[in-house]
């Protein structure tokens, strides 16, 4: 009798990193060592992909968005995998959005003060809501521009805040859409129903040569909305001071700094590193749940100290 031989294991190809606490500090600044490190990764063949809960215009601030295709692919997913936005031509494509009207409907309620992230861009309904996002995110104000009808803004909605939002407005929002309470001033952030960055990543990386799944990837990360990546990828770690959330969800958790971790890493050792089984439990709905916090709970922004550079 001829037993076939097991499947050999896809080879990692991707090393997907959120921002905010993996590979910035409070600062916004790239940890020490990290440059060199994502120049290995590469030469090493595995591809450095950012995947974060930070809006374009936020992402576009930071000094590491203008680092070299050779450091980090051109292509980054953002708003927590509901938005691509490529680094050379600035480019936006949304993987998941709003339904027209939702800005509309939200004013129409009452809801005076907020922030529609439209196209890659921020519109605030009033200059109140542009000083609190700006605030809370530590942006200069002139990232946000403030039109009392946001909705005529072109583009596509992938995420909209809602501040002083009542829970009358928050339930019925919940039933629809995703929704989290977020950073100091406990706003209410709007997302479509489904965004998760491990779903964000499975769909962008299925347009690329062979289809790769999220069993080609080790993902890096520290915060709550990264649990979901790290569970479902094929290698998931938790870097030092991770929460509890997704340090539960990691195969890998570290007490060491990331730079550390990755000197001399290779496809290989990502590979054997999770144990994981490779198969296609994931390929329809990669969403694990992990990063879906209980309702009762207030957050810090997605991805973001709320006072960085604070101690």
């Amino acid at each position: 009798m001829v037993v076939a031989a097991a499947e050999s294991p896809p080879a990692v190809r991707f090393a997907a990193f959120d921002l905010d606490g993996t590979l910035l500090d409070a600062r916004g600044r790239l940890r020490p060592r990290l440059s060199d490190r994502l120049a290995e990764l590469t030469a090493s063949g595995l591809a450095p992909l950012v995947v974060s809960g930070r809006a374009v215009r936020s992402f576009r601030e930071l000094a590491l968005a203008g680092l070299p295709s050779s450091l980090l692919e051109d292509e980054v997913l953002l708003g927590d995998g509901a938005v691509v936005f490529r680094r050379s031509t600035g480019r936006v494509t949304a993987l998941r959005w709003l339904p027209a009207g939702t800005v509309r409907a939200l004013l129409s309620t009452g809801a005076r003060d907020l922030v529609a992230e439209v196209g890659g861009e921020l519109v605030a309904s009033s200059r109140r809501a542009a000083l609190l996002y700006t605030r809370m995110y530590a942006l200069a104000r002139s990232v946000v521009m403030v039109d009392v009808e946001p909705s005529h803004a072109p583009g596509q909605v992938t995420a909209i805040t809602v501040f002083d939002a009542p829970e009358d407005l928050a339930r019925p929002l919940a039933e629809q859409h995703d929704t989290d309470r977020i950073g100091p001033f406990a706003a209410l952030q709007v997302r479509p129903r489904g965004t998760c960055k491990a779903t964000g990543l499975a769909a962008h990386l299925a347009g690329r040569p062979g289809h790769p799944g999220l069993d080609a990837v080790a993902a890096f990360g520290d915060a709550f909305n990264d649990a979901c990546l790290l569970a479902s990828c094929r290698l998931g770690v938790a870097v030092e001071g991770a929460d509890e959330t997704s340090a539960r969800s990691a195969h890998v958790c570290l007490d060491e700094p990331l730079a550390d971790f990755l000197s001399d890493f290779d496809p290989d050792r990502a590979a054997c590193l999770s144990g994981a089984v490779v198969s296609g439990r994931f390929a329809a709905t990669p969403c694990s749940g992990a990063h879906r916090r209980p309702t009762s709970e207030s957050a810090h922004p997605p991805d973001q100290d709320p006072w960085p550079g604070r101690s």
